[in-house]
């Protein structure tokens, strides 16, 4: 990405551009400090990848032999030394009912037949901002670690709009990231009537944002975020209770009024819709369809705790995974319900999240790998030593009234925006140059070949849609630089190549981290562990037969039927 491309710094505001923020000033505080971790070799990364899928070395009689096959397979495959193997191997697991020369055996007998595979499928060590993902993340939560990845570079900061500088600047680390993609997700559902043409079809510029931490690591910076749209929604939420109110009066009235009275006068209408702008995360699947129903098909989903939408989707009256997935590629979600035969459609659903949540709770709501929701999130994850921040009032004022003058701004800012007519039209449409959409078509052609090849075909999803959520990003950093710029957004708004390479910048970290995310998900239908016991256990299985055993004994010890033993045996001496 080049960097150098980017915006150096934002220029002043012009003097008809007066926000009533001012810069912030952040106190110093206890530095968070954490050793830098090195790209772990070949073995390393072969011994974390096979124990977060297998786990450690079994206790004895629970196939430890079978277990030290199956890693012997794999390191084979990834071209680990075999020397190192059996180093590490009879340094760590050798004992007095598992002596080094079993464990030596068993190491070589599998190098020896399998060397035609070995490095066949070669370990390659990633670099710069895509570092390799360890097993910190399966360990105990609140354990400290140090960084897995590199965060956003500082010229990224540097060249934000004005508004997202303000918003971030009392934070610093991995918080100030976690304020950054918060923010976005949270401006992404801010503005309905902004959104444009990506790849043919017609998109807004709504974002799916994920933080993923151990506890206690800084990640409830999400709320400062939350709380710069809540001004808007409680004004929604407001008007909405009032509506309520006059119906219930006006209904009341009716039912009290006499027959002859009652038939001269109509019935209210249906009751008012509720607006909000923040949904919650603690819903069911027809609640959610309601809400965005009432909501013209908008709305954002902001939780501090992911265990919040996770719990939502566990219950019987959840699964609206479904949902969140057409949502964010605004297509058309249809709800009957029998008990009161209701029937919602909703021709353009558009949502905007932002969740953080712990390691622990990413499988919960993401499964497996494959899973359709992975793809379309904007991860951040990170570790960081817990250190004691100074809590008096000499540390630096309230941030209270500094985010609160902040939602004030974006409130006008809101306001100013032109309401769109109908789903799917656009009264602000965001578009790039030319040369920009080339840069986005190398540049994702980059992180697709990038993402294949660590990942394979889930990595290829990811890649796909981290350039829609790129040019969604470019698309709001245009919206504030036209804020920033005096300038009421109307029309066709063309973005600064500086702010499609601030995107772009954005997107090159964000790929390093949902590729982190996919180490940690299991892939459905992935035989490559099962492959690996079996042969593992018929590897076991001939040494055995080489020492002289029986095929019941041999069967016994691998622990499989004594007839598959012998057709191995057969096949072996075939």
């Amino acid at each position: 990405m080049d960097i150098h491309k980017l915006r150096a710094a934002t220029p002043a505001p012009p003097p008809h551009y007066a926000p009533n923020t001012p810069a912030y000033t952040r106190p110093r505080t206890h530095a968070r400090t954490a050793p830098v971790m090195a790209a772990p070799d070949a073995l390393a990364w072969c011994l974390t990848q096979y124990e977060t899928h297998h786990g450690p070395l079994p206790v004895p009689g629970n196939g430890r032999n079978n277990w030290l096959a199956a890693l012997a397979f794999f390191c084979n495959e990834r071209g680990v030394a075999l020397a190192d193997l059996e180093s590490h191997a009879v340094g760590s697991y050798a004992a007095a009912d598992f002596p080094a020369r079993e464990i030596e055996q068993t190491l070589r007998g599998i190098y020896t037949r399998e060397a035609a595979a070995h490095g066949s499928k070669p370990f390659t060590a990633l670099t710069g901002n895509k570092l390799g993902f360890t097993a910190s993340f399966r360990q105990k939560e609140n354990r400290p670690a140090a960084p897995l990845l590199d965060t956003f570079p500082a010229a990224v900061y540097d060249a934000l709009p004005d508004f997202l500088q303000r918003a971030c600047a009392p934070f610093d680390g991995h918080e100030k990231a976690v304020m950054l993609l918060g923010t976005l997700a949270v401006l992404s559902g801010c503005f309905p009537a902004v959104g444009g043409t990506y790849n043919k079809r017609r998109f807004g510029l709504n974002l799916f944002a994920f933080i993923i931490a151990p506890a206690a690591s800084g990640k409830g910076t999400l709320a400062w975020a939350r709380r710069l749209a809540w001004p808007h929604h409680k004004a929604l939420t407001d008007a909405s209770r009032a509506a309520c109110l006059d119906y219930d009066a006006e209904l009341a009235a009716y039912k009290t009024a006499g027959k002859a009275k009652a038939s001269l006068t109509p019935p209210p209408a249906a009751p008012p819709p509720y607006k909000m702008l923040y949904l919650p995360g603690n819903t069911t699947a027809a609640a959610l369809q309601t809400a965005l129903a009432e909501n013209d098909g908008r709305g954002i989903m902001c939780e501090t705790e992911a265990d919040t939408l996770t719990g939502a989707l566990g219950t019987d009256f959840g699964n609206f995974s479904d949902v969140l997935r057409k949502a964010f590629q605004h297509e058309p979600i249809s709800l009957l319900r029998k008990t009161d035969r209701q029937h919602l459609d909703l021709a353009r659903p558009a949502l905007s999240i932002a969740l953080t949540g712990t390691p622990g709770q990413l499988p919960r709501l993401m499964p497996s790998a494959e899973d359709g929701l992975v793809s379309r999130f904007l991860f951040y994850v990170f570790e960081q030593t817990p250190t004691w921040q100074d809590v008096s009032p000499s540390a630096g004022p309230p941030l209270d009234p500094y985010f609160d003058l902040l939602a004030a701004e974006l409130t006008r800012m809101i306001a100013a925006v032109p309401e769109a007519d109908e789903a799917g039209s656009y009264p602000v449409e965001v578009t790039l140059a030319a040369p920009d959409w080339q840069r986005l078509n190398t540049a994702g052609a980059a992180g697709l070949d990038e993402a294949l090849a660590v990942a394979g075909g889930a990595g290829g999803s990811s890649a796909y849609r981290l350039g829609l959520v790129a040019w969604r990003v470019a698309g709001l950093l245009t919206l504030l630089r036209c804020f920033e710029n005096g300038q009421a957004p109307t029309g066709r708004l063309e973005a600064d190549p500086a702010d499609v390479g601030t995107a772009l910048a954005l997107m090159d970290t964000a790929r390093a981290h949902a590729l982190a995310v996919l180490a940690m998900l299991p892939t459905p239908g992935d035989t490559t562990g099962r492959y690996a016991a079996k042969a593992g256990q018929e590897a076991r299985a001939r040494e055995l037969h080489a020492q002289g055993l029986g095929v019941r004994e041999i069967a016994q010890q691998v622990g499989v039927h004594f007839t598959t033993v012998a057709r191995w045996l057969r096949f072996e001496d075939g």
